[in-house]
């Protein structure tokens, strides 16, 4: 069968909708005839005003305009929304009269989306002149009523008063970042909170109390949880003798033997000119210790508005023994740590699984929020397809979404003077992202306004975003959110089989080939595409920044082999990589082979990475 037509134009379908009735069936966004004009002509922005929106609240939405076209414009501005490639509500248009060459203007706008919980929606915006598309840029809304569904983690690790905390959390919610770690903002690790209105993290750098309590109150204003950072089991050097109670027969022990003292006590080591030289770490299945420290993280929340703990932990420690000489099974204690924490505070928790350490018991047994996994090559995750198998290694434990913090450009961070700033390598952090969200992740990556995370420490930022990888990473995270039913909606492995004429695929993500990673969700064959044919390595992190961009790959032909129930079926395509994600309808022509039936269709376009649906009941 033959489907008629190439792809249609958007701008038809938005002079259709706008008469249509809210309560009409969904219809097909058709997909533009032609490339839109050159980005930023006249749109500069499109933003919402939340990160998300539970069931029934009103999504405001900003559409910043800076006419640098060279000309006076006059005409409109016409919002589409569309869920999955369908027109989810009638469009919305505002009149633009006379704005002058270099002039700016911002309009606004007031959607109410449909009732339904755990959806994402793509906000089209069109500069009209009459009826001609002047210029295009988009958005998304996540209407979620809790973060777990669909987490988007973000990071704040900067409290001196010198801050900004409205720019920071605007500038976040940008990229719908709807869940903030507050990194290293206390005082202690053992006595966390401080009573003074300024003081000395463990780096020496001030936390300003005003500060923070505004980022939390920020964070909150644009629908974000904001989440407390603290060690599940670290005291200061000295925390012996300091006066905070914490006794030495609590601690963890290298060795077997008894007979303790600190210098037999499991600690990580710190730079020498902070204000501890180490952190000595403790029992997490310990009564006493369990029963200290969850007093400290009392008094936190008492005192600042935090949705709950983020609980960090310092990987495999190898073997360890407690104070009466047994050895301390730690993923465990870790699962008991926090269960308990969660019982004795009542708030909700974050747990960090170091490179997938312990990640299956707390899967199993632990009451955390999502799965959160530290990428680290020592632990086995060392390639693209690492992350993949960490991804699937939980489902089989957990229906619960997975957070993957991981630090680009590692090496080259380092190796960057201090003082100096460099910029992140574009075409890596645009693989490692296209990787885990096809994978079914998040990537833990944003934070402190427009920072990226290039090492664990999270204020060291040495490499900062180029202008054209911040524009990327926005149209990265608005896909993450407009097809998140999609990518996270119970997304399991798949079984579609496809081949592109004239190039090499793998299933492993092998380098020198577009990687096919077939997916299903929502009853969907969903199909992924990322482009390694220009890489020589299969390593996520491109620790040296060495990565080159792909060559954009156009006209590809594809044989996608269907299944029975699959004819008459509507193929769908969408990138984050061109258009600001905009999904279109592709034609295709069936057949049989001695593989079976299949759809053969061609392909528009493979930069970084291309997301095909199939849609069932669609003619």
């Amino acid at each position: 069968m033959s489907i008629a037509g190439r792809l249609r134009p958007l701008l038809l379908g938005l002079a259709l909708v706008g008469a249509a009735c809210s309560a009409a069936p969904v219809q097909p966004t058709p997909a533009p005839a032609t490339s839109p004009p050159a980005p930023g002509a006249l749109i500069a922005a499109v933003g919402t005003d939340r990160a998300a929106y539970p069931p029934g609240t009103p999504v405001q939405i900003e559409v910043a305009l800076h006419n640098r076209s060279g000309a006076p414009f006059s005409g409109q501005v016409r919002l589409a929304f569309e869920h999955l490639g369908h027109i989810a509500a009638p469009a919305q248009a505002q009149p633009v009269e006379r704005l002058a060459a270099g002039a700016t203007r911002t309009l606004t706008f007031r959607w109410s989306p449909p009732p339904a919980d755990f959806t994402g929606y793509r906000v089209a915006a069109t500069a009209l002149a009459g009826d001609t598309p002047i210029d295009q840029a988009a958005s998304a809304v996540d209407v979620s009523s809790d973060w777990r569904k669909f987490p988007r983690y973000g990071f704040v690790s900067r409290f001196g008063a010198e801050v900004d905390p409205a720019a920071v959390i605007d500038a976040l919610n940008r990229y719908h970042i709807n869940g903030l770690q507050f990194y290293d903002w206390q005082w202690q690790h053992h006595r966390p909170y401080s009573p003074a209105p300024a003081w000395p993290d463990i780096a020496g750098r001030s936390t300003d109390r005003a500060t923070l309590e505004q980022l939390i109150a920020q964070a909150h204003r644009r629908g974000m949880l904001a989440l407390n950072y603290n060690l599940a089991f670290g005291a200061y050097d000295g925390y012996w003798r300091d006066g905070s109670g914490v006794k030495l027969e609590w601690g963890l022990f290298t060795q077997a033997g008894g007979g303790y003292t600190p210098a037999e006590q499991d600690f990580h080591p710190l730079p020498a000119t902070w204000a501890s030289p180490k952190l000595f770490v403790f029992d997490p299945a310990n009564r006493d210790w369990q029963q200290y420290i969850f007093a400290q993280e009392r008094q936190v929340f008492a005192h600042f508005g935090f949705d709950g703990w983020h609980i960090d932990t310092l990987g495999k420690r190898g073997l360890r023994w407690n104070w009466d000489q047994q050895i301390v099974d730690m993923p465990d204690a870790y699962v008991d740590f926090v269960s308990q924490a969660r019982a004795a505070l009542g708030t909700r928790v974050v747990f960090n699984s170091v490179g997938g350490y312990a990640q299956n018991q707390i899967a199993d047994g632990a009451p955390v929020d999502l799965i959160y996994s530290e990428l680290w090559e020592n632990d086995g995750i060392s390639t693209y397809a690492d992350i993949v198998d960490l991804v699937e290694r939980a489902r089989a434990h957990t229906g619960k979404a997975l957070v993957l913090p991981g630090y680009m450009n590692k090496a080259y961070a380092e190796q960057t003077p201090t003082g100096t700033t460099r910029t992140f390598r574009e075409p890596s952090v645009r693989l490692a992202d296209a990787v885990i969200f096809a994978a079914g992740a998040a990537h833990l990556e944003l934070g402190d306004g427009d920072g990226m995370l290039s090492n664990e420490y999270f204020p060291n930022q040495r490499l900062v975003m180029s202008d054209t990888l911040r524009a990327a990473m926005r149209d990265y995270y608005d896909f993450l959110v407009a097809y998140e039913n999609l990518l996270r909606d119970d997304a399991t492995a798949g079984t579609s089989r496809l081949t592109i004429d004239g190039q090499p695929t793998s299933g492993d993500g092998r380098p020198g080939t577009i990687w096919l990673l077939p997916r299903r969700a929502g009853g969907r064959a969903v199909l992924h595409l990322i482009n390694l044919t220009h890489n020589r390595l299969r390593l996520w992190r491109d620790t040296g920044a060495i990565y080159p961009a792909p060559t954009p790959l156009t006209g590809l032909a594809l044989k996608l082999y269907t299944e029975p129930a699959d004819a008459g079926a509507t193929l769908w395509y969408a990138t984050p990589d061109a258009n600001h994600g905009q999904a279109s309808m592709l034609d295709y022509t069936r057949g049989t082979d001695a593989q079976g039936a299949f759809m053969r269709f061609t392909l528009p376009r493979l930069e970084y990475w291309d997301l095909l649906w199939l849609e069932r009941g669609q003619t």
